[in-house]
């Protein structure tokens, strides 16, 4: 397990923790609407494409300017802040104060807009953005050029599996209360339509009848050629208790 300190003073300024995968729904909230942490506790993740504050246009800079940003399809602003970010859930933080003139958002919280909004508790510089406002998952991002990692000395707990995710604490149902979509599922949907399209490469494709086909069936009509036809390729579910083929991976689509 990792602890983040600052480069300037030393102060740690996270708890223990062990480096996971970035989620989808990072950048991918409901307006008008409070969230919960976005990380586990313990956890934290990398953004290896730029985030935050300076904005430009999309207008302004062109597509091309953009798709170096990490960004491929058109946007109202794109992001020129730094990469590499790492965001952890606000109760790992540590030793830091809150700048109340940092403090702005649009109306339920903070959203970052006037940059770091928390100081080191050890020399007040401002090292740190956590964002909580309507919209937006509560987190807080460290910036790399601010932060030191160092091993915390503590083992990393075991990697979680299929089974972890058949608890109660995991089950993330497709309709919220309101019955609006998840904004998870929203979100986990676009990157596994966004993978199957690569992973294809415009072969034809043959959804199972039920959920897959419910939820995939009008993209993948959009975007692949769909099956049954000779030479098509066939989607399958994976997941707790539900086996793959044994000559397939739990990653392979085929």
């Amino acid at each position: 397990m990792d602890v983040f300190v600052w480069s300037g003073c030393g102060v740690e300024l996270t708890a223990p923790m062990s480096r996971v995968a970035l989620p989808v729904h990072t950048h991918h909230g409901g307006w008008e609407q409070l969230h919960p942490p976005l990380m586990e506790p313990a956890t934290y993740a990398v953004e290896p494409i730029p985030t935050g504050p300076p904005w430009r246009w999309w207008q302004e800079i062109g597509a091309d300017a953009a798709a170096r940003q990490g960004v491929s399809a058109p946007v109202y602003s794109v992001s020129f802040g730094a990469r590499n970010r790492i965001v952890i859930a606000p109760g790992d933080s540590r030793s830091m104060t809150v700048i109340p003139d940092k403090c702005e958002g649009y109306c339920q919280g903070v959203d970052g807009r006037a940059g770091p909004d928390l100081a080191c508790a050890g020399c007040g510089r401002a090292v740190v953005i956590r964002l909580d406002d309507c919209g937006m998952w509560q987190m807080v991002w460290l910036e790399p050029e601010a932060v030191v990692r160092r091993p915390s000395g503590l083992p990393a707990g075991p990697p979680p599996d299929w089974d972890d995710l058949e608890r109660a604490d995991h089950r993330v149902p497709p309709v919220e209360p309101d019955g609006s979509w998840s904004r998870r599922w929203e979100a986990a949907l676009g990157v596994a339509l966004a993978h199957l399209v690569a992973v294809t490469e415009d072969r034809p494709v043959d959804l199972p009848a039920g959920p897959v086909a419910e939820l995939l069936g009008h993209a993948v009509g959009r975007y692949l050629p769909t099956g049954p036809r000779p030479g098509a390729w066939s989607l399958r579910l994976a997941g707790p208790g539900i086996h793959p083929p044994r000559q397939l991976r739990l990653s392979q689509i085929r």
